[in-house]
């Protein structure tokens, strides 16, 4: 037997070197154990005396029962014929004068009935099929029996596996978001999976599935007990979980923005569950939420870059198939195979798009099949970017993603549609949105006109490209320009923008970045220009600005690197003040030039 632990490292100087003692180990005494006992009794199910739980108990129909079932349709798909004439032949050839019924054929399904009926097997084969199912059965359930998880007052946790055990284990101060899931065949069957994504990579702690209901009241448990944690203090949300059920999950909410009440049968709650948009009812209530219209979607994937690139080909086909060779024309079918499923995708995770601002989160949700609700807790987006591509200029539209920690490479953290928050919005909305995800950096008026200065304005207080970097930003060097705004602030953005053919708008909080880099490649060299870039954590979003003077990338390469340390070292005194480990210790060191 084999024990294995996942479990994410948490932030240097938190006294939690990760966990490795037994599994049932209960949390630590304290203020973070005194919450978790204050919302136990919330959790959906029974918990046993360690706080373990179990997952809803069609759960191994999803993970890999499924399989079978759509294994079982495929053959009898394609063998319902020979199914009929086995059982069903004298009644569909009964009172057919003239015909002949021939179940002669070598190889049949009928030869092998045959055989197994005269041989007496029939039943002992049926049998045998019988029984592996039942033990499929068996397996599934011990598998369910033994997959488990707990939420306590340091982290999220889940046990699974019989012979080889396996322990995740999800620290709630490393916590980047928690999403929701759910397939259609998991929307059908009104069961969620709540997927928990930390900063480390591949650090991620998967409850697959529970019921929808259940899936939203754990989601909030956990959000609640991050916040807590962040913020240093138990009381920090103590009236809010004062009592049991005290967090619950939301009222489900239909497409048309109606709030259903308490169902009358477990039919109707089926289908709320369902057609549940899962937004927060108290930002419905506010007018807060950001939507995208159906028609504004398909618009806009029909002005995507994807879609004229498939027409140009297409037409450069066609007419090379009517001059040269017809048989040319027969080569686009896959290429339009693949553009109709890419922009199916993008239609599909864009549907019914919709984003609002809970008490402690950001939570966006999209999904015509299937459907995934994404919650970021506040100060965990990393930076925010604005896209404009050409075609989309004379509507005014622009699509915004982000970059958070917990997505790597293999999980698709550079995939753009995994990090859209809003597919597509005129300018006013892409506003809304910064300032929902980034707190403070667009709340009053000349924030505000600040950011539309930035994204659509004259750049007034941008450093631009100097005179020689048309050689290397070509068009865009008279859109490109980077700015530090409010460095006197803790606010304090990095904000970027570039772009001809694709308009784009970035902004990193100062106090995300993860170091500073002065880069001076071949031809920057040679023409006397520098490229400044900030890193952050790995995501789509690049915070790089090319083609500056020499000197002048020089002097805000200084003036980055200072309000970088000045910024993340006051946050880590003032964590420090209210007793919570910094996750911001140890200063930020700017890179030297690269040659």
């Amino acid at each position: 037997m084999t024990e294995q632990h996942d479990a994410d490292a948490p932030p240097s100087g938190s006294g939690d070197a990760g966990h490795t003692g037994p599994a049932d180990q209960p949390a630590a005494a304290g203020p973070d154990a005194a919450l978790a006992g204050a919302v136990e009794a919330a959790l959906p199910g029974t918990a046993d005396a360690a706080g373990w739980r179990r997952l809803h108990p069609l759960s191994p129909l999803l993970r890999g029962g499924l399989v079978l079932i759509v294994i079982a349709g495929i053959i009898v798909a394609n063998f319902r014929d020979r199914f009929v004439e086995v059982f069903f032949a004298d009644q569909v050839w009964r009172g057919r004068e003239g015909v002949e019924v021939d179940f002669s054929g070598e190889g049949d399904v009928v030869d092998l009935y045959n055989y197994l009926l005269e041989q007496g097997l029939l039943l002992l084969v049926l049998g045998g099929i019988l029984a592996v199912i039942l033990l499929i059965v068996l397996f599934s359930w011990i598998a369910w029996r033994f997959h488990t998880y707990r939420i306590n007052g340091e982290a999220v946790e889940e046990q699974s596996g019989v012979l080889f055990r396996k322990h995740r284990r999800a620290p709630l101060d490393r916590i980047q978001s928690v999403n929701l899931q759910r397939p259609l065949p998991a929307r059908v069957l009104g069961l969620t999976k709540v997927e928990v994504l930390t900063g480390g990579q591949g650090g991620k702690v998967e409850l697959a599935y529970l019921s929808h209901r259940d899936a939203k009241t754990v989601r909030e448990q956990i959000l609640r007990l991050a916040a807590a944690k962040r913020e240093g203090s138990a009381g920090s949300v103590g009236g809010d979980t004062a009592g049991p059920g005290a967090i619950s999950a939301p009222a489900p909410v239909g497409p048309d923005g109606f709030v259903y009440g308490a169902p009358s049968s477990a039919l109707t709650a089926r289908a709320q569950d369902f057609v549940d948009l899962d937004v927060d009812p108290a930002a419905l209530e506010a007018q807060t939420l950001v939507r995208v219209p159906v028609a504004r979607l398909v618009g806009s994937i029909a002005l995507s870059w994807e879609a004229v690139i498939t027409v140009v080909v297409l037409v450069g086909v066609v007419v090379g198939g009517a001059v040269l060779e017809p048989a040319l024309i027969l080569g686009v079918v896959p290429l339009l195979l693949v553009m109709a499923g890419i922009m199916f995708g993008q239609f599909n995770k864009g549907f019914n798009f919709t984003l609002s601002r809970s008490r402690d989160a950001v939570r966006t949700g999209a999904g015509l099949t299937s459907t995934v609700t994404e919650t970021v807790p506040f100060g965990r987006i990393h930076a925010v970017e604005a896209r404009q591509p050409l075609l989309w200029r004379g509507f005014g539209w622009w699509k915004v993603r982000i970059t958070t920690a917990g997505h790597s490479l293999a999980q698709g953290g550079q995939n753009a549609m995994q990090n859209v928050v809003l597919p597509v919005g005129r300018e006013p909305d892409v506003l809304r949105v910064i300032e929902t995800l980034l707190p403070g950096v667009g709340s009053e008026e000349d924030e505000i006109a600040a950011l539309r200065n930035g994204l659509s304005g004259e750049a007034h207080g941008y450093l631009g490209a100097g005179p020689r970097g048309a050689a290397v930003l070509l068009w865009g060097r008279s859109r490109a320009g980077v700015r530090i705004a409010d460095a006197d602030r803790s606010e304090a953005t990095l904000r970027v923008r570039r772009g001809a053919l694709t308009r784009s708008f970035a902004v990193m909080p100062v106090l995300r970045a993860q170091s500073v880099q002065l880069r001076r490649p071949l031809l920057h060299r040679f023409l006397g220009l520098a490229s400044l870039q900030a890193h952050t954590v790995l995501g789509p979003v690049r915070m790089e600005m090319r083609g500056l003077e020499l000197h002048d990338a020089q002097r805000t390469f200084d003036e980055l690197a200072a309000t970088v340390l000045r910024v993340q070292n006051a946050e880590a005194q003032q964590r420090a003040g209210t007793d919570v480990a910094p996750q911001h210790a140890a200063p930020v060191l700017p890179q030297e030039p690269q040659p």
